[in-house]
C-alpha cells in the first residue's frame, strides 16, 4: 500500500522501470527470446501439457503469450486440413509479445513518477543498482 505525505494524498511507492530507448532493440531481443525457448524444448513442453487432458487453450496458463501460438500450431498440425497461418507459429508468437510490450510500457509511461533506466544500455545493470541503493532510505521510512 501507498503511504501518505498528507493524508488526502497517497504518495506512490519508488519505482524503478526498466525501459528500452530503442525499439529496434526490443524486436531483436524478444525475436532472441523466442529462439531460445524454442530451443529449449518449448514445442514438446506444450504438447506434453496439451496431451494432459485437463488443459485447453482457454487455460490461464495456455493464453500466456508463445504457449498459445504453439498450442494453436499443434491444433493446425493435428487438423485434417491445417491452416498454413496457424503452422507458423514463431512470428505469430513475436508478434504478440511485441504487442504485450508495448502495452507494458504505455502502462508503465502512466505513472510519471518512475525513475527510468534505459534497459538497452550497456550501463543498465550498474545504474539500475545504483538507483535501488539509492531509494532504500526511502525504503525505511514508517508508513
Amino acid at each position: 500500500s501507498f503511504h501518505t505525505g498528507r493524508a488526502d494524498r497517497p504518495v506512490p511507492p519508488p519505482l524503478l522501470s526498466l525501459e528500452p530507448g530503442d525499439r529496434a532493440w526490443l524486436h531483436q531481443r524478444i525475436a532472441q527470446r523466442f529462439a531460445q525457448m524454442e530451443g529449449a524444448g518449448l514445442l514438446s513442453e506444450v504438447a506434453t501439457l496439451r496431451a494432459r487432458g485437463d488443459l485447453t487453450l482457454h487455460t490461464t496458463s495456455m493464453r500466456c503469450v508463445g504457449y498459445r501460438q504453439v498450442w494453436e500450431a499443434l491444433d493446425a498440425q493435428a487438423a485434417a486440413v491445417p491452416d498454413p497461418l496457424l503452422l507458423d507459429w514463431q512470428p505469430r508468437g513475436i508478434a504478440a509479445t511485441r504487442q504485450l510490450a508495448k502495452r507494458q510500457i504505455t502502462w508503465l509511461r502512466s505513472m510519471p513518477w518512475r525513475q527510468v533506466i534505459a534497459c538497452d544500455s550497456p550501463e543498465a545493470q550498474a545504474h539500475t543498482v545504483a538507483a535501488a541503493l539509492a531509494l532504500l532510505p526511502q525504503l525505511d521510512r514508517p508508513q
